[in-house]
């Protein structure tokens, strides 16, 4: 009897792992505002702090990060030029600006829906100094867009590169001492 209780006990455990390793794994929990609001800190030291009015405040922004946020202008000009034609000749190392919580949104694809949830950065619009290049933008729009993750622990953001999707450089996860998120 020993025998056929030790395989009944081993076929029984069997069944039960491969029951809950076949299970579908839950969800992840859909973010809302409030699990945004709060101080998010980067992983080049970068912090973003999304206020429950809807502003924003970007501070010790990295080259890894300022990328994204000059990303348009970095693909024809240098850092330098864009510094001096649009910020007075200094790099930028703080901004303020506005968020919004919204969907994916895709200029050139307007049938894609993924249910990505994305937080939205719009951090104002420079005028070009009159000494710029005739082909750079008489007015530039500065924002980023970054995609609201869980990772299974709590919501990170992400600032992804390439298009399509060729990973992140900046990774936002909520900072020690003001908590956001679940």
């Amino acid at each position: 009897m020993p025998m056929k209780t030790a395989a009944l006990t081993t076929t029984l455990t069997l069944l039960f792992v491969a029951a809950v390793a076949c299970a579908p794994s839950a969800p992840s929990p859909q973010p809302t505002s409030a699990d945004l609001t709060g101080m998010w800190c980067g992983s080049s030291g970068d912090r973003i702090d999304l206020r429950e009015d809807g502003s924003a405040r970007l501070d010790a922004i990295s080259d890894a990060y300022l990328f994204h946020v000059v990303r348009d202008l970095r693909v024809t000009w240098s850092d330098e030029y864009i510094w001096r034609t649009y910020f007075d000749g200094r790099r930028p190392a703080s901004a303020q600006g506005t968020w919004t919580f919204s969907e994916y949104e895709d200029e050139y694809d307007e049938d894609h829906d993924d249910g990505d949830q994305w937080v939205r950065l719009d951090l104002g619009e420079r005028k070009a100094a009159p000494t710029r290049d005739q082909q750079s933008p008489e007015r530039y729009t500065f924002g980023d867009g970054l995609l609201v993750s869980h990772d299974g622990k709590g919501f990170e953001l992400l600032a992804l590169d390439g298009m399509p999707d060729e990973g992140w450089s900046s990774r936002f996860t909520p900072c020690a001492e003001r908590p956001v998120g679940r």
